[in-house]
């Protein structure tokens, strides 16, 4: 019995095998504050802070209204655009429906299999940016209105990459492959694009202003980037993406099931030697 809780400890682990994508980002035209990571755009009428932090690149905007009106941020005239793409920034309630399926196996001290499946279903809806958002005077609000879109590392070619020393906390280091950047070259440049207006009267002033930003460096690696030491702070222009490698694909169907079969054997095999010995 001891061994298979060991080979399915082993299973668990292969089977969550993992490649990590760690990307920064720098701006050309934006400033970025050192002690935090976080991009800052300011002039007389508001401040604009971007922190891209996190699993899937999530966009918090943070603006601070300096004037002694009401200032409003129009989504529906805001956008993220990569290249000649772009995304508005402005959604609704969206219901979503998601089906789920799979199977579950059983294993008997006698070695026998019991396989089973199951199917489900889930329904919800996911809540996207209101139209317009309202900053009172001398105020600020924090919004997070999309993610980055899945970026294509696969498309970057592997000559691009070289073998670099990865700090980790508190345990040693690991080797990894990094490859760095400019703006020509980047595997994703992307602008925000966003619209504002005040009011005087009844009548609407409206400007907009646009923030570009790019990869600058990007590290591929195995170990979850969470134990990386330039990830203490959670600095604002640091972000991942994960994917499940090739092995841990295979392990997640046909070599768990071999590993399942190959357990149920030899926890047979080790029941009868105990009968012959009793």
């Amino acid at each position: 019995m001891k061994k298979l809780i060991v080979l399915f400890g082993a299973i668990a682990l292969l089977s969550s095998c993992s490649r990590y994508y760690v990307s920064t980002l720098e701006s050309s035209n934006t400033k970025k504050k050192e002690a935090t990571g976080e991009f800052l755009f300011e002039n007389d009428t508001l401040s604009i802070t971007y922190n891209f932090h996190g699993v899937n690149a999530p966009i918090s905007i943070e603006f601070y209204n300096k004037l002694n009106e009401p200032l409003y941020v129009n989504w529906q005239k805001s956008a993220l655009i990569e290249g000649d793409r772009a995304t508005s920034y402005l959604g609704k309630q969206i219901p979503f429906k998601a089906n789920l399926s799979g199977s579950s196996v059983n294993v008997f001290p006698q070695g026998n299999l019991e396989t089973s499946s199951y199917d489900a279903t889930i329904y919800g809806t996911a809540t996207l940016p209101e139209e317009i958002s309202f900053i009172p005077p001398r105020s600020r609000i924090t919004k997070i209105p999309l993610k980055l879109a899945q970026i294509n590392y696969k498309s970057i070619a592997d000559t691009l990459y070289q073998k670099t020393y990865i700090d980790l906390n508190n345990r040693e280091g690991i080797w990894a492959k990094q490859a760095s950047f400019n703006l020509q070259n980047s595997p994703l440049n992307f602008k925000s694009y966003l619209s504002f207006y005040t009011l005087k009267g009844n009548e609407q002033q409206n400007f907009s202003l646009g923030q570009d930003f790019y990869i600058s460096n990007l590290v591929k690696m195995g170990v979850n980037p969470k134990h990386m030491y330039i990830m203490e702070g959670n600095p604002g222009n640091i972000f991942y993406y994960s994917e499940s490698t090739g092995y841990g694909k295979t392990m997640g169907g046909v070599g768990i099931a071999a590993l399942i079969v190959g357990a149920a054997a030899l926890d047979s095999s080790t029941n009868k030697k105990d009968k012959k010995t009793n």
